[in-house]
């Protein structure tokens, strides 16, 4: 039996299955950040951003057989526990991810000392072309994002004038890959995704359950940061005002606290 991994394997994949197809299949269970198409065996690799997701997915679909386009398709743990260069080689791309630019970007944030939401993203990402579609998540690489634009030239100059530099002083380092998806799928507007295109989707349950825990709340924090690092867009740097809604927010929830406690006569 072949054991857990992030990777699945899918079987009969006939030719009129497109890969967002098969995305729909995964992505309610997590982020897929790769796919491999094997069209001369009918075949697709997608390696999903964590192995919770994967297990999910797995034994979901081990109850329900999974039907895309009128053909059963069957599903599995691949032998591989991380899709490579190799693996892409043998799809659609004919090669390695970063050598073959797309609209799509991966970015994985380094020492990540601070919150990073969608709008921060959008904020950093925005200035290089229409950005349609954010999806964040973490894994074990760290804080991750997939960012869509509307045009691969955009894709392109986001990560010629990104890579490699910081969104704050010292800290947030950004890690600018192209990834081999064709589209994002994004079911819910909220600090963790966002389909610009679509305002109208519901925003979901995030109470209590925030993409980012254990990560600094307090903005004189960066002071501790060395000085003279890169700083990816100017705008970001200004930590009291993209910190201003999130102090609101904390004055909101304090005065509710002290009306229950000491409440008006």
């Amino acid at each position: 039996m072949t054991e857990p991994s992030k990777v699945i394997h899918i079987r009969n994949v006939g030719h009129e299955i497109s890969e967002n197809d098969l995305l729909q299949l995964l992505q309610p269970f997590g982020v897929v950040t790769k796919l491999v198409m094997l069209r001369a065996k009918n075949q697709a690799l997608l390696q999903m951003h964590d192995m919770a997701s994967a297990v999910n997915a797995l034994q979901y679909y081990a109850n329900i057989q999974p039907s895309v386009r009128g053909r059963n398709v069957y599903i599995q743990f691949s032998s591989h526990q991380e899709l490579t260069t190799m693996d892409n080689s043998q799809g659609r791309n004919g090669g390695d991810q970063d050598s073959q630019p797309n609209r799509i970007l991966l970015i994985t944030i380094h020492q990540l000392l601070y919150p990073i939401t969608v709008e921060v993203l959008h904020q950093v990402f925005s200035p290089h072309g229409f950005v349609e579609k954010i999806v964040t998540f973490l894994k074990s690489a760290g804080f991750q994002a997939l960012v869509q634009y509307q045009s691969r030239q955009s894709a392109v100059s986001a990560r010629n004038n990104l890579q490699g530099r910081n969104i704050y002083d010292g800290c947030c380092q950004l890690d600018i890959q192209f990834s081999n998806l064709s589209e994002l799928q994004v079911n819910y507007n909220n600090e963790r995704s966002r389909d610009f295109t679509n305002p109208s989707l519901p925003s979901g349950d995030t109470k209590g359950r925030s993409s980012q825990p254990g990560y600094a709340d307090a903005p004189s924090l960066y002071a501790l940061q060395p000085p003279g690092a890169r700083v990816a867009f100017q705008q970001v740097g200004d930590v009291q005002e993209l910190w201003r809604p999130f102090r609101w927010e904390m004055l909101q929830q304090l005065q509710l606290h002290l009306e229950e406690v000491c409440p008006l006569e």
